[in-house]
């Protein structure tokens, strides 16, 4: 039988919005991980975190109330199938750097028969899941891992997960770097965030004809082109983009 959210807080079902909070700040700072470092303390604060969520906002407690099994013997009810983060977003990857995340899937509502992950096996893969509970499959903790290969692009997947029939789901992102490679290979090339960090609050020099100097590059407004321009030291070779859109 999944946990529930109440038992989860040990709070009543009547309990006050006051009574909830208080439980929860109890509770996260005997599961902080710098009180607690176990693998079992940081999966229960999982837990906790999703429990708060629900039971804070009035809409998803009233739809939570509206669906929770009834442990003394009421109707049944659908499973509900609630995921943690339901949003993973990588930013800033170097390409073929493989990066790792996990996300939590817990039911809130009745029973279930059977429970389903898929699996892209593109740019993202399910590498394996297992359960944080030792009475019941779920909670279950999902790992996965990202890696893209091009340069400057957005990867977009979900991971769907059904408890029968019911259906949820975990959007991935992840946004690689940008790089931009000059003309002349024999010189290293230049990744646009760290020219545009360098370049940062110099716009109003660079638009009133001041050129920057660095210690690989220059760096222009070209007024003929209306474009900022980066030019490697000591060499023609040039790359034209703007930084600041």
């Amino acid at each position: 039988m999944p946990e529930d959210l109440y038992e989860i807080l040990q709070v009543h079902p009547s309990a006050e919005s006051e009574v909830i909070e208080a439980a929860y700040k109890k509770l996260a700072q005997k599961y902080h991980p710098d009180v607690d470092k176990s693998p079992k303390a940081t999966e229960r604060m999982k837990m906790i975190n999703v429990a708060h969520d629900v039971l804070s906002d009035p809409e998803q407690r009233r739809t939570y109330n509206a669906t929770r099994l009834d442990k003394k013997g009421g109707p049944s009810v659908k499973p509900n199938p609630i995921v943690d983060p339901p949003q993973i977003l990588f930013k800033n990857v170097t390409p073929g750097t493989v990066k790792t995340a996990s996300f939590l899937v817990i039911n809130t509502g009745g029973p279930y028969s059977k429970i389903s992950i898929s699996n892209p096996d593109t740019w993202l893969k399910i590498v394996d899941w297992r359960s944080i509970s030792i009475t019941d499959e779920l909670p279950l903790r999902v790992n996965l891992q990202v890696q893209g290969n091009d340069w400057y692009k957005t990867y977009l997947e979900r991971v769907y997960i059904s408890l029968d029939d019911i259906r949820t789901f975990v959007t991935v992102t992840l946004q690689t770097r940008f790089r931009m490679v000059l003309q002349d290979y024999n010189w290293r090339s230049i990744e646009f965030d760290d020219l545009k960090e360098w370049a940062k609050g110099k716009k109003d020099l660079l638009d009133a004809g001041q050129e920057l100097i660095g210690k690989t590059f220059r760096y222009r407004y070209n007024k003929s082109l209306g474009k900022y321009q980066v030019r490697l030291r000591h060499n023609h070779s040039s790359g034209i983009y703007d930084p600041y859109h």
